[in-house]
């Protein structure tokens, strides 16, 4: 289990600070207080792309709701559209729809 350190950081060796100003740098635009947001987004986003599990993924990022984390299914409706057709309460065993990366290359 992951849990924060006592500053409520969840990496407690990390060096916020540093992060901060690498961030603004990169990002100048983004608000205050947004940088580890954007990072957040980003790992959800990819990791949906990559076909992670929208479960696996809800835990990862502590959200109590489902709905919270489908935000990032929106991106790769392909893969919503494989686990309507691998649905096995449907009967769905067409191998041939599943997307995987090396097939969307």
């Amino acid at each position: 289990m992951i849990t924060k350190g006592k500053r409520g950081f969840l990496f407690t060796d990390a060096n916020y600070p540093a992060f901060r100003r690498l961030m603004k740098e990169l990002k100048p635009d983004l608000p205050p207080g947004q940088a580890t947001h954007a990072l957040h987004h980003s790992f959800a986003t990819h990791f949906m792309i990559n076909a992670g599990s929208i479960i696996t993924l809800q835990r990862i990022l502590g959200h109590s709701r489902i709905e919270q984390t489908m935000t990032y299914a929106h991106f790769a409706p392909e893969y919503l559209q494989d686990a309507v057709t691998l649905n096995p309460l449907r009967g769905g065993t067409d191998a041939k729809s599943v997307h995987t990366l090396s097939t969307l290359e």
